[in-house]
């Protein structure tokens, strides 16, 4: 009899490290390349500056993506996303993160991906979200699933990284061993973005990539073109 307390504190520390490694799975799961929200089909504007010469080297990749995550919209999606983490109703914070798009593609972008995004995690996890742009939506689906902001932003980060990497790949010979040197070189400008947009509000929101931008406005007159934006 002595032992079941003990053996019973193992039992529960063991169900306590199951039940975080499902809420990190749930998380994984949303931000797989191989969710169905379409992210296969947006460049971002990269098309357009592989096409320019803007982006010609796996060295301008990370150069292009770092300033995309550190000045651009990877930095602003972490902030509408925790503002979204943390609030009863995400409608205002949506309407906010919608005035900021920088052209009609990026903001049709996030919107279709938001929709497709909030389609299935209603479906398959019962949840109720509304038609939300991408970060919003996700900052809200993470909240209702009790998962951690920070871990979310970091992983939102991530597939931002990964999908746009994945796209340059089918544009340009940059050749997959590099883009997966690309993706660990930005690690550490990641998690410094994770970090810097803890505790933001939407008047920290700002964007200083602006080639990223221009890219993104001329993508909309493109051709030909593989890509939705």
């Amino acid at each position: 009899m002595g032992m079941v307390g003990p053996i019973r504190m193992i039992m529960v520390t063991r169900l306590m490290s199951i039940a975080i490694d499902a809420r990190l799975l749930t998380l994984t799961q949303w931000l797989s390349p191989a969710f169905p929200m379409g992210a296969f089909a947006y460049s971002h504007g990269l098309e357009t500056a592989i096409q320019s010469g803007w982006v010609v080297s796996p060295d301008d990749l990370e150069d292009w993506l770092r300033d995309c995550l550190m000045q651009g919209s990877g930095r602003s999606d972490a902030i509408w996303l925790r503002l979204a983490h943390a609030v009863d109703d995400p409608i205002e914070v949506d309407t906010k993160a919608r005035t900021f798009a920088t052209s009609r593609e990026r903001l049709r972008e996030t919107e279709r991906q938001g929709a497709a995004f909030a389609e299935v995690v209603n479906s398959v996890w019962d949840q109720s979200l509304p038609n939300l742009l991408l970060p919003v939506a996700v900052g809200r689906a993470s909240r209702l699933a009790g998962l951690d902001a920070d871990l979310t932003v970091g992983l939102y980060l991530q597939s931002f990284v990964v999908s746009l990497v994945s796209a340059a790949l089918r544009l340009s010979p940059i050749g997959q061993t590099a883009g997966q040197r690309v993706i660990l070189r930005l690690q550490d400008p990641l998690l410094k973005v994770a970090q810097q947009t803890q505790g933001a509000s939407a008047d920290d929101v700002f964007g200083n990539a602006f080639l990223s931008d221009i890219a993104a406005m001329r993508h909309e007159t493109l051709e030909p073109r593989l890509f939705q934006s």
